[in-house]
Formats: C-alpha cells, sequence, structure tokens
C-alpha cells in the first residue's frame, strides 16, 4: 500500500469538507444564519471559529504536508514505511481530527447559540460546554497518538526489496 495516497484522499476529503463547512457558514436560512453572528459574539463561538481553523490547517495542509512528505519516502527514496504502525497511525489521526473538530465546533455552535440567540445564562452555557470537554480532549489525544505513530513509521521506514 502507498501511504502518500492515503494521506491524499484524507487530504481530498477535507478539502470536501471545508468546502461544505464554509459554505454552511454563510447560508442565509436558519439554524446555519445563526453561525456567524455566534462567532462573532465570542465565548462559545470561539469553539466553533478554533475547529473551523484547526480543520483548515490539519486537513488540508497537515495531510498535504504528510502527502508530500510519504511521496518523498515511498517513490524518491524507495522506502516503505511499516505497514500496521502506519495502519494505526492513520486510523487515529483520521477519527480524532475529524471527531475533535467536530465536537469541537457541535460544542461551540450549541453553546453560542444558547448564549446569543437564547439568551440562557451563563451557568446554562458552561453546563453545555462542559460535556464536551472531556470528549474532546480524548479524541485530541487519539490525534495526537496518530500522529506520533505516523512519524515513528515514517523515520523507521526501511529500504524496499
Amino acid at each position: 500500500m502507498l501511504w502518500y495516497k492515503a494521506f491524499r484522499r484524507a487530504t481530498y476529503a477535507g478539502l470536501t469538507g471545508a468546502l461544505v463547512w464554509t459554505v454552511l457558514l454563510v447560508l442565509p436560512f436558519e439554524p446555519f444564519s445563526h453561525l456567524l453572528p455566534i462567532v462573532e459574539h465570542g465565548g462559545p463561538g470561539t469553539w466553533f471559529l478554533l475547529a473551523y481553523l484547526l480543520f483548515l490547517i490539519i486537513a488540508l495542509a497537515g495531510f498535504g504536508v504528510l502527502t508530500s512528505l510519504l511521496y518523498t519516502i515511498e517513490m524518491q527514496e524507495k522506502r516503505v514505511p511499516n505497514q500496521s504502525i502506519m495502519l494505526s497511525g492513520y486510523a487515529l489521526l483520521i477519527v480524532g481530527v475529524f471527531s475533535s473538530c467536530l465536537l469541537l465546533a457541535l460544542g461551540g455552535a450549541l453553546g453560542g447559540y444558547a448564549q446569543t440567540v437564547n439568551n440562557d445564562p451563563q451557568s446554562q452555557v458552561q453546563s453545555i460546554l462542559s460535556v464536551y470537554v472531556y470528549p474532546i480532549t480524548t479524541t485530541a489525544l487519539l490525534t495526537v497518538l496518530g500522529a506520533a505513530l505516523t512519524l515513528v513509521a515514517m523515520i523507521e521506514a526501511k529500504q524496499s526489496a
């Protein structure tokens, strides 16, 4: 298996997701019309904005750079990364990035809606956000573990026979 192709597909999926997310941000009908005011208001909206920016950076630039590095390793240097380590790293990266950004965005959108549209008290907004803290932390750690495994597999890639 050529891993640069797998990461290229992940980059394409990230680009597609970024395009959809951007379109949803600017749609003029509910519930999407509330997203930009939620971001503008700050607070939980910052979570949503952070998720959007992290998704753009990691799913596009991060996976794109990994594609390029893996292309160099696999095609130019003719080295092969350890398949099991690479598979584990790839799976954890994909699951971690997409779930972390989704949870961060969902928490920010729901908390921001409660704060901006419903004018709920801060304690209610905090209780909405607190539900997302542990899952986001867990998925972020999965992402870091996936990145570390991918890096190890790339560094330890062996010359092909």
